[in-house]
């Protein structure tokens, strides 16, 4: 997590993490289709395999959950082009039958290399898959037409990460498009991905500073998700509460903020596992808003409160949870740099980038900023 200059990095750390983690919650967020059987036994194969006479993460040193993860997913991509390379056989004998084989499969392999940064092979099996789909969708469009969607999502989200945002914004309306088509006639399965979509134009359109596109975009999927919610509390309302982060941050304000906070804090009594972080990530926001509104007693309350539950994530999942720390103390560092609080301030940066200094050594492409950010906030600091 890249740290900004001080004019601006208190508004874009919080909304990108927030938007981040609502993307990798979103349903539609590069969703591996139902065809593939495969692809689950796939998975529960990692599983099963990892889980014996295997050390507890917090134990094993980074190189070797890195170590681990690569040859999990190098495992996974063989076993994933052996099963294409027998539906694209199959399918020259039965296309009607194994075409749609080959369009699932193809998408999980595009999902597996955007998540190794693979970008071109992504690229090309994503578009191949769209292609199957948009054949099979002229027959069978009550069928196919949902994959057609799902892909060309999972092309936006290729698209934006390499801030081709024009491409990516005309694949997501073409998805959004789709999907509210499909809501007409069956609202109840497919309203979610109308408000997935909804989000995550949102995201695109806040991130270009087309603020009012991105309001519009955003208050529609919190009225859907709203709804679904009504329903469905257990499943919807951490989607109501990551829309109102998103909403709060991008309009600074501090109500829809707090009541998504509140509305973790609830789902965290049942599934602290899941929703700890949320809360975290949540009192964070509003330390950053609250620090820029100059409130600073409650913004030092909220990191303090963000940075203990991080600490406590972290005991039993470093890997995860230390950056956050990181980001946390950061946080911190600079609210007491304001106060004139340098000794405090000092400590924070040092803590933090030690954490960096750590992670950069095994990913030096996602934390070396990082690592360059906080020695010169050290450097600059007075003494």
């Amino acid at each position: 997590m890249a740290f900004l200059p001080h004019a601006r990095r208190w508004r874009v750390l919080a909304v990108l993490v927030a938007w981040l983690l609502l993307l990798a919650r979103s349903g539609a967020f590069q969703t591996a289709t139902d065809h593939v059987e495969l692809g689950l036994q796939i998975f529960l194969g990692w599983i099963r395999e990892d889980g014996k006479n295997d050390k507890p993460a917090n134990t094993r040193s980074n190189s070797e959950v890195a170590d681990r993860a690569q040859n999990q997913t190098e495992k996974a991509r063989r076993e994933y082009q052996q099963s294409l390379n027998i539906y694209r056989s199959l399918a020259q004998k039965d296309p009607e039958t194994f075409l749609p084989y080959v369009a699932a499969t193809l998408n999980d392999l595009g999902i597996l290399d955007s998540d190794q940064n693979r970008i071109e092979e992504a690229r090309k099996e994503y578009e191949e898959s769209l292609k199957i789909y948009c054949k099979l969708a002229q027959k069978d469009p009550a069928t196919y037409l949902l994959y057609v969607a799902i892909t060309r999502n999972n092309l936006a989200n290729l698209d934006s990460a390499q801030n081709l945002m024009e491409e990516a914004r005309k694949e997501y309306e073409e998805a959004l498009k789709i999907h509210r088509e499909l809501a007409q006639k069956n609202p109840e399965t497919y309203l979610p991905y109308v408000a997935t979509m909804l989000n995550n134009l949102g995201i695109l359109d806040s991130a270009r500073n087309r603020t009012k596109e991105a309001r519009k975009e955003n208050e529609e999927a919190l009225k859907t998700f709203r709804e679904l919610a009504r329903k469905n509390p257990e499943t919807y309302l951490p989607y109501v509460a990551a829309t109102l982060n998103n909403v709060g941050m991008l309009d600074r304000d501090q109500n829809r903020i707090e009541e998504a906070l509140k509305t973790y804090r609830e789902l965290a009594q049942k599934d602290p596992q899941t929703f700890l972080p949320e809360v975290a990530l949540t009192l964070n926001n509003l330390g950053i808003l609250d620090s820029a509104q100059n409130r600073m007693k409650e913004a030092r309350n909220e990191y303090e409160e963000a940075l203990k539950t991080y600490r406590e994530l972290a005991q039993k999942n470093a890997e995860t949870y230390l950056p956050y720390v990181a980001m946390t103390l950061n946080n911190l560092g600079i609210l007491d740099s304001d106060q004139n609080r340098m000794a405090e301030a000092r400590k924070e940066y040092e803590e933090a980038l030690k954490i960096y200094e750590a992670f950069a050594k095994q990913d030096p492409e996602q934390f070396t900023t990082d690592v360059k950010r906080l020695k010169k906030l050290l450097q600059e600091l007075p003494k």
